[in-house]
């Protein structure tokens, strides 16, 4: 029996978001289906969230189907990475700019998620959506969903639906502390005037997998009208496809760390805040998830150690995507068997 639920869940990582985009450009040609129509819910933190908004997007002269493939994105990396992560020259040659402002404007990144994503409304999306980030000034999550149903202003959280776009799920999922700016999005829902104020999501949710399984489920709870007798999901319904973008494997050590103070521990301890969320939550779902030997596998996690290509999620140079896309392809080479059996399950349900 094929799983009633396909989630796919897309971690943070900047310009390393190549390596998820090229793992579902195989996925595709494989299935010969684009990504929105083989998964239920589609999660993303960061450049995880910019994959999602992108491959969810409404083609404009056939809104039933996405105007973006997996290439499409593989080439928004290889094109505009520069163009994300600009650093002006003066701002280059001063920098100590680096210490008391974001270390590169939001201007270029606004310009490619508009030429991307345009002013597509969220609630327009072909797959339902989790996009994450978190507002400095409430000090709460705040979760991008496109199922109006689930929208809710909550004093712990919110979930915004009606009348944000795709493009600013994506830019404030993917305002990095230490990068990029704050982006600030003014409030739709009258009675609750005012503004969002709001940076990544990858400072709680790097890895969004285990908090895509909770919506899926909430969600599945929820009466619809139109499916009477609506029985809500389990954990044993959902079948799991988690994508990495690359482990970190640069070490920090000792002799040095022991002397850091506030300065020079900003940088690793961001790279070691959003590694160590994704590997702990991937470590919960191995051994919450495992493969049974009587049962069809659950849970895939796609993921490589970054031993040859750096860490730094703002790297564009080409040969550091060069050694991303590497990365993906053996990635890819050695998962070959998995790839084939996580293609026949999504497309299980079409034979």
């Amino acid at each position: 029996m094929p799983y009633k639920y396909k989630v796919l869940s897309i971690d943070g990582g900047g310009i390393r978001g190549i390596i998820p985009a090229i793992i579902l450009d195989e996925i595709e040609k494989r299935t010969k289906k684009p990504t929105c129509q083989l998964f239920d819910l589609i999660a993303g933190t960061s450049t995880g969230g910019i994959l999602a908004a992108a491959l969810t997007k409404p083609d404009s002269q056939n809104i039933n189907q996405p105007q973006f493939q997996a290439k499409d994105i593989i080439d928004l990396y290889r094109k505009n990475g520069e163009r994300i992560f600009f650093e002006p020259s003066a701002m280059r040659l001063l920098k100590i700019d680096d210490i008391v402002r974001a270390k590169y404007s939001s201007k270029g990144r606004n310009e490619v998620l508009t030429e991307f994503l345009g002013d597509t409304l969220l609630q327009d999306a072909l797959t339902e959506l989790f996009i994450t980030s978190y507002d400095i000034e409430l000090r709460t999550p705040i979760f991008f969903t496109n199922n109006v149903k689930n929208q809710k202003l909550g004093d712990n959280f919110r979930k915004l639906c009606e009348g944000y776009t795709l493009k600013q799920a994506a830019m404030a999922t993917s305002a990095a502390p230490t990068y990029f700016q704050p982006y600030k999005i003014e409030t739709i829902d009258p009675t609750n005037a005012g503004y969002y104020a709001l940076i990544d999501g990858s400072v709680f949710a790097n890895n969004p997998t285990s908090l895509a399984i909770m919506e899926a489920i909430i969600s599945s709870k929820k009466p619809d009208p139109q499916i009477p007798n609506k029985q809500p999901l389990t954990l044993d319904d959902i079948l799991v496809v988690s994508l990495g973008t690359g482990s970190l494997t640069r070490k920090y050590h000792y002799e040095k760390a022991e002397n850091w103070g506030l300065i020079q521990w900003v940088e690793p301890l961001v790279n070691i805040t959003f590694d160590a969320n994704s590997e702990s939550v991937a470590c919960q779902l191995e051994q919450l998830l495992p493969k049974a030997e009587s049962i069809p596998k659950q849970y895939y996690r796609f993921q490589g150690q970054l031993n040859e290509a750096n860490d730094d999620m703002d790297d564009t140079n080409p040969k550091n995507i060069e050694r991303l896309e590497k990365l993906a392809q053996n990635i890819i080479q050695q998962s070959n068997s998995e790839l084939n059996q996580l293609c026949e399950q999504l497309t299980q349900q079409d034979k």
